[in-house]
């Protein structure tokens, strides 16, 4: 009887690895495939659970299927774990959160900026996020800024110690996209940095997420082929790096700086529940720069954690 129940766990646990690493390269097209995709990093662990069973059971064949797809997960999932070699630039100090509705705790996130931020990148700003912010003093400490407040979601915004050169805002993302120009001391160029919110797909239309995150690629190409100078962009993306929509971004030079930085995966959502993150759905993504650490941070009332990268210019 046990035998056949190790055997039957075995095989669930193999195929469920196999599906993991096969929807990595499939479009999410469907609700099903998002799920699939968002759950690899858990679903990849079933390979090395089916070869123990299996080699508990002396059913070599199967245990040797389950090595090869064990070393088939470990092979896609080790770039995130493997740290980028930094170079010796400028460095500079990068904050993003999403506010949840404008909800999250101003007075953390601002304590937060000002011990460790040079630059900071907000989602989901609304007006009242914006005075509490103000009030708790992030102007005071970041005088520079770049603003698209609006009710409910579609807020972005920047803020920056260095001066802002130029502000480009992008109506065409579902919830919004503002672009700003920094000279950042110690850099020869001028760094882009910018701020975006793509929609969920879920319960938002798929297709509106699908195509946030096609115009996305697109900004990044434009932006990379306009500007010789560093590019870092900051956001909820709602995708993870198993997302073959999400990897599409990673062209053109662009990384993200989670993986550059060997963190793993960062997990920010949902924060508001009695059990860490599951879903690495914010990111910052950097060009010219090299993250050499990226963690969260928790910030009361909203239901992300915020990421913060240390980066290099080089």
């Amino acid at each position: 009887m046990w035998h056949a129940v190790l055997t039957y766990v075995g095989t669930i646990a193999l195929c469920a690895a196999v599906v993991g690493l096969a929807v990595r390269w499939i479009p999410v097209v469907n609700r099903l495939l998002l799920g699939l995709a968002a759950s690899v990093p858990y679903l990849v662990v079933g390979a090395p659970v089916a070869a123990v069973l299996f080699g508990a059971q002396r059913n070599w064949p199967l245990t040797a299927v389950a090595g090869a797809v064990t070393v088939a997960a470990v092979v896609v999932q080790l770039p995130l774990f493997r740290r980028a070699k930094a170079p010796s630039g400028s460095p500079l100090r990068f904050l993003s959160a999403n506010l949840r509705y404008g909800r999250a705790e101003a007075e953390p996130l601002v304590e937060y900026a000002e011990s460790s931020a040079d630059i900071v990148a907000l989602q989901e700003l609304t007006p009242q996020a914006l005075e509490r912010l103000s009030a708790a003093g992030l102007d005071r400490m970041f005088p520079y800024c770049a603003l698209r407040e609006m009710d409910e979601p579609g807020g972005v915004g920047i803020w920056s110690r260095y001066p802002i050169n130029r502000i480009s805002i992008d109506d065409g993302f579902w919830l919004g996209m503002v672009s700003v120009g920094i000279h950042v001391p110690g850099t020869p160029a001028e760094t882009t940095v910018m701020s975006v919110h793509l929609s969920a797909p879920w319960p938002d239309p798929l297709q509106g997420w699908r195509d946030d995150l096609a115009r996305l690629a697109n900004t990044l190409r434009k932006v990379a082929r306009a500007t010789a100078g560093p590019v870092l962009l900051a956001g909820d993306l709602n995708a993870t790096p198993d997302m073959l929509e999400f990897r599409r971004l990673l062209r053109q030079g662009y990384r993200d700086a989670g993986a550059q930085a060997g963190a793993g995966v960062v997990r920010t959502h949902p924060a508001d529940i009695f059990a860490p993150p599951v879903f690495a759905v914010d990111h910052i993504l950097t060009r010219g720069y090299v993250a050499t650490s990226v963690r969260t941070l928790r910030i009361s009332g909203t239901d992300h954690r915020a990421l913060l990268a240390q980066l290099v210019a080089g």
